[in-house]
């Protein structure tokens, strides 16, 4: 039996010695370090196989995603874990381990564990829950195959302490496959968004519906539906997406669904991944659910002027479907944007006023482009985020060892939790420069400082500019009189102009300069210039005008309507946006502003 005083020693240096190892490890190598990890534990335990069972963040799919068996072991079978142990996933979902020595250990209420057990051969158990924020994220199983053994409490306290190890493994993992699959969800939203907005009438229902398709798939949801509210309070489908096979849906009033009807109210959202989930006020909500076939439901308000027009719902059907944190941000600017669609239909319907429509459908597509942008930025921006993360989970640990050693070192501790907080306001100074650029706006004309908001722009871009060799240059010419615009506008335009300098420059042919210079004039009178230039591959001739068309691009993935937007931020406050071939090689964009004694 494991448990001598040696040998648990052996296993915590084990345990020690695989925390240290996984620290500052990159994302493409932690997976097989998992891998040799388990096979570490299991020799040094003396078991015959060791696996990682992992929930998805996306769908809440739950499956061995890594396993390692002795010689003459088969490794872990494919397992529905919902079926195949029922019993075992009700008690990791609630913190507790499930250990079993010999088969006759389990409850009655696990017949069907045991029925597994016995199938794929597992004589004595131990599965850790893997919890992150008080989530079920995955389990740490070991088995024995070929014996039955016993578990000292000893033993299944270290056990736990190595779940932790890979529970934190686990999440950083996640956080990585999270922040990519954000960021594609950002794309389709944009695409889609971009679709709608520049949709006429006589195509607008064939556009929503192969979004709704698009979104649907991408979230692993079988039905996607808008709802609009009717005159009796009923809400009725106006567009929808099914999966095939997937029955329609029926008119709905409030009193049907009174708990989901009250969480939609407000700016407020419906969801939950298992119907074990919902509450118990929610009794007829469940009843309905159930009636319906949805396992799970992601339901956000569409709402116009903090009235309530309708709901975009995502359902699951056909298996349990978790809806992240992460990507709520951006079903929510979707449900923004289709309320905004009703608001267009009912404008048209009753002819409304066209001129402030498209003022506000302007506002809505420049916060779309904003989004984008710092969608395609995420990478770079990440970077910088992810170093405080890391120097903050490297002092967290080295402080959670001088607090629970022999003899606590408290000013020790008090030093790391200090770094700690100039970590976390570093990444935080990150955070708060992109709040500016993705929240809502209208547009706000006020004095600006343009010289600080061109810094600004730069210092955002600095770090993608360090991983692309380039440097951005900043140059005013005199003294610049008083500006009247919209800050996040401007900063925005220059912002998007900077950033297509700074891909063209990976088209820059060998020789070339490696940086970019942002030139800031009065220039001509009453008007105050900003300019632009790269020595990028440049822009022929014929598409200088071109280039401003939407949907144009000459990037494979870009929506072609950053300076077809950009060219009517800037003619909004009066001024001009222009390009032309540089002199020296690349292109040079100007846009103009007048002054405030010019102002129009």
């Amino acid at each position: 039996m494991y448990g001598s005083s040696d040998e648990l020693l052996n296993f915590e240096r084990l345990i020690a010695e695989l925390s240290a190892g996984f620290i500052g490890l990159e994302a493409t190598r932690i997976d097989g370090a998992i891998e040799t990890a388990l096979q570490r534990v299991a020799l040094a335990l003396g078991i015959d196989r060791c696996s990682l069972i992992s929930v998805s963040p996306w769908t809440g799919r739950i499956e061995t995603t890594h396993s390692w068996a002795s010689p003459g072991s088969a490794r872990t079978p494919l397992l529905n874990i919902a079926e195949s142990n029922p019993w075992g996933l009700q008690m990791a979902r609630a913190g507790h381990p499930v250990v079993f020595s010999r088969l006759d250990d389990l409850p009655a209420e696990a017949a069907a564990d045991r029925a597994t057990a016995e199938r794929i051969g597992l004589k004595s158990h131990v599965t850790m829950p893997m919890l992150v924020a008080g989530r079920l994220r995955g389990g740490l199983s070991f088995g024995a195959l070929r014996a039955a053994r016993e578990w000292p409490d000893e033993l299944l306290g270290r056990m736990r302490l190595l779940a932790d190890v890979f529970a934190g493994v686990l999440a950083r993992q996640h956080a990585e496959q999270q922040r990519e699959r954000a960021l594609d969800f950002e794309r389709l939203a944009s695409r889609t968004l971009g679709a709608l907005l520049f949709a006429g009438p006589q195509d607008e229902a064939r556009v929503i519906t192969a979004g709704l398709q698009d979104i649907a798939r991408f979230l692993g949801a079988d039905r996607a539906t808008l709802w609009e509210i009717g005159a009796d309070q009923r809400y009725r489908r106006t567009h929808h997406w099914f999966a095939d096979g997937v029955p329609a849906t029926e008119p709905w009033s409030p009193d049907e669904l009174p708990w989901i009807s009250r969480q939609l109210t407000g700016d407020s959202l419906a969801r939950f991944g298992r119907l074990d989930e919902l509450p118990a006020e929610a009794t007829a909500d469940r009843a309905a659910m159930q009636g319906l076939g949805v396992r799970s439901l992601l339901a956000v308000p569409l709402t116009v002027s903090g009235q309530r027009v309708g709901v975009f719902s995502l359902a699951a059907v056909c298996t349990e479907c978790d809806w992240p944190d992460e990507l709520v941000p951006g079903v929510r600017l979707l449900a923004e944007v289709f309320a905004t669609l009703h608001v267009r239909r009912d404008g048209e319907r009753r002819e409304r006023a066209a001129a402030a429509e498209a003022a506000l459908w302007r506002e809505q597509f420049a916060h779309v482009v904003r989004v984008h942008t710092v969608g395609e930025m995420s990478a770079a921006l990440a970077h910088e985020i992810t170093q405080p993360l890391g120097a903050i989970e490297n002092y967290a640990l080295a402080a959670r060892r001088r607090a629970t050693g022999p003899a606590p070192d408290l000013a020790k501790v008090v030093e790391l939790l200090e770094r700690i907080v100039a970590q976390s306001a570093r990444a935080g100074d990150v955070v708060t420069r992109l709040r500016g650029m993705v929240k809502r706006h209208e547009l706000q004309a006020g004095e600006i400082d343009l010289e600080r908001i061109a810094a600004g722009c730069i210092e955002l871009l600095r770090g993608e500019c360090e991983q692309r060799g380039l440097g951005i240059e900043l140059q005013r010419q005199g003294a610049l009189p008083p500006l009247v615009a919209d800050e996040v506008h401007v900063q925005q335009v220059l912002l998007n102009l900077l950033r297509n300098a700074m891909e063209a420059m990976d088209g820059a042919p060998p020789g070339a300069p490696r940086n970019i210079t942002v030139r800031i004039a009065q220039d001509p009178p009453g008007w105050v210039s900003v300019q632009v230039t790269d020595h990028g591959p440049g822009i022929a001739e014929s598409e200088l005008e071109q280039v401003f068309e939407a949907f144009h691009s000459t990037k494979p993935l870009g929506l072609g309507v950053g300076l077809a937007i950009c060219r009517r931020l800037i003619e909004a406050h009066g001024g001009t946006l222009r390009a032309a071939q540089h002199p020296g090689g690349g292109a040079c964009f100007t846009f103009t502003l007048p002054l405030v004694a010019q102002e129009r």
